[in-house]
């Protein structure tokens, strides 16, 4: 099984999971089992295979953020931040490309297309974003034991302390509603 299959099929182990748990607790177990996936995934890696892995699902999240706003659905703040998300996935792609140049290897290339679930809502789009980020997270943290080279761990650090930003921000989008609600206008206390 390649580098690319393995990520399609820890992100679809992700994809199943978020729709058949819908409680928190199911949730916040789920990360630590991308974490435990990725460990025992990485375990049987070098360093470069690692980074092969890492490249695979960066070349995937790329991709991801171009098609979800295509989509043309988000709109203000989340635009902007899926907008920023996706440089950041870029400029990932373009660190672990040059860096696996620089060891002498050949960087995996993203595949001509994904097989994305559809994005035609609001919702639809942050929890594919969210599946996809989390599996990102945890796929790093749990590679961070195997990287022997210090070098290597520290681009993989540096890239998953923003994964984790964008995590945070997208669980954070899910749980609002797109357009505020209308609030009270703020009134002084009266005098006793």
């Amino acid at each position: 099984m390649s580098i690319t299959d393995k990520v399609l099929e820890l992100l679809d182990m992700g994809w199943a999971r978020r729709n058949n748990t819908q409680i928190s607790l199911a949730n916040s177990r789920s990360a630590t089992n991308n974490v435990a996936l990725g460990r025992a995934f990485a375990m049987q890696l070098t360093d470069v295979d690692i980074l092969q892995f890492a490249l695979t699902l960066e070349h995937l999240e790329a991709a991801m953020y171009t098609e979800m706003l295509a989509a043309n659905i988000l709109t203000g703040k989340e635009k902007t931040y899926f907008t920023a998300f996706g440089a950041a996935e870029a400029a990932h792609v373009a660190a672990l490309t040059d860096g696996l140049s620089a060891a002498g290897a050949e960087p995996v290339e993203a595949l001509a297309s994904y097989n994305f679930p559809a994005f035609s809502s609001r919702k639809a789009i942050l929890d594919f974003a969210k599946v996809a980020e989390d599996l990102g997270v945890g796929a790093y943290q749990g590679a961070a034991a195997a990287i022997t080279n210090k070098a290597y761990l520290a681009v993989a650090g540096s890239i998953v302390q923003v994964e984790a930003r964008h995590a945070a921000i997208i669980s954070r989008s899910a749980t609002r509603s797109a357009t505020p609600s209308p609030r009270r206008p703020w009134t002084p206390p009266t005098a006793p």
